[in-house]
């Protein structure tokens, strides 16, 4: 195996393999990635074996640590479908190798949950407990799964009938300008006091960029004024909710919950999940009241994992198959 540090000679190279590869993502794209470059030290990595590419890992360095990737919902390891544990291990002593000749001490790795990917491992998971790895850290993603019905509880089908006789409807919207600037902005400051993660600018490029997978819904009262709306990034296997916001009015009247479940009659042919994002305060606590109102939906609970590992173990790693 050898390991190359991702410059930019190597975007078409990188962007081809993740046309073949099994647990891709646009967000992996470099025209994804590269969008918000100066807030990380990029230190992404090729990897092949007899010059052939088998591997990538988006990723960026923080002090002495290879992350991947924070500036992403997730990453890890993006392969081929051909891929074999044997070649992973091997991949993974690799990156290790590397790691070591650079004075790197720990490898994160925010791995993609299982709704993302064409094919489930928990190879991960069998690492850290082999190697004694740290225990990973978990986040809650409440996803529904349009393969079992949708079961939506008395008080969700009460407020999106309550949507529906207010007359609200739902359009998409070609720019994302006004859900930024009259709804999500606002609704994050008052509220939290922070301001969406992508800019209105940067939100604008990536939608230039990427015109089927990111999309902008919004809701409108009757007279044809914003109500709320949701920011999509759309996969393969889910959909995801990367931003959804409304005024305190309209979400009372429904708004939000009539748009939600205009979106779930949408999509519920199309792909397998729809992924509500996770609803945490804290790495280890939840927001009730949030999560109550995504699982009245018929949501539930889909576990993403963060592993770390001390460089030193990972070079054993190839001992775990005799």
């Amino acid at each position: 195996m050898k390991v190359v540090r991702y410059t930019p000679e190597y975007q078409e190279r990188w962007n081809l393999f993740l046309e073949q590869a099994t647990n891709a993502s646009f967000l992996f794209h470099r025209a994804f990635m590269d969008y918000h470059q100066a807030r990380f030290m990029d230190h992404s990595l090729l990897i092949y074996e007899d010059h052939k590419l088998v591997a990538l890992l988006p990723a960026h360095t923080e002090e002495q640590i290879l992350c991947s990737h924070f500036g992403l919902s997730y990453g890890g390891i993006i392969h081929l479908p051909t891929l074999t544990l044997a070649q992973y291990l091997t991949i993974i002593e690799a990156i290790a190798l590397h790691c070591k000749q650079l004075g790197i001490d720990a490898l994160i790795i925010n791995e993609i949950p299982s709704i993302y990917t064409k094919q489930t491992t928990n190879t991960l998971a069998f690492i850290s407990h082999a190697l004694q790895g740290g225990p990973p850290s978990v986040q809650l993603l409440s996803t529904l799964d349009f393969a079992s019905p949708m079961q939506l509880n008395t008080n969700r089908k009460r407020m999106i009938q309550k949507g529906i006789k207010k007359g609200y409807t739902v359009k998409e919207d070609a720019l994302a300008t006004a859900f930024w600037q009259e709804i999500l902005t606002p609704r994050l400051r008052d509220r939290y006091n922070t301001d969406p993660v992508h800019s209105l600018a940067e939100i604008t490029q990536l939608m230039q960029a990427f015109p089927q997978s990111i999309k902008q819904v919004n809701v409108y009262t009757s007279t044809g004024k914003l109500a709320g709306g949701v920011t999509l990034f759309i996969h393969p296997q889910a959909v995801h909710l990367q931003y959804i916001a409304g005024t305190e009015e309209d979400n009372k009247n429904g708004a939000l919950d009539l748009l939600i479940y205009t979106l779930l009659e949408q999509y519920q042919s199309t792909v397998r999940y729809f992924d509500f994002g996770s609803s945490h305060i804290s790495p280890k606590q939840l927001n009730a009241g949030l999560l109550y109102w995504k699982e009245s939906f018929g949501a539930r609970s889909t576990p993403q994992y963060c592993y770390s590992f001390a460089v030193e173990n990972l070079l054993q790693v190839r001992a775990l198959i005799d």
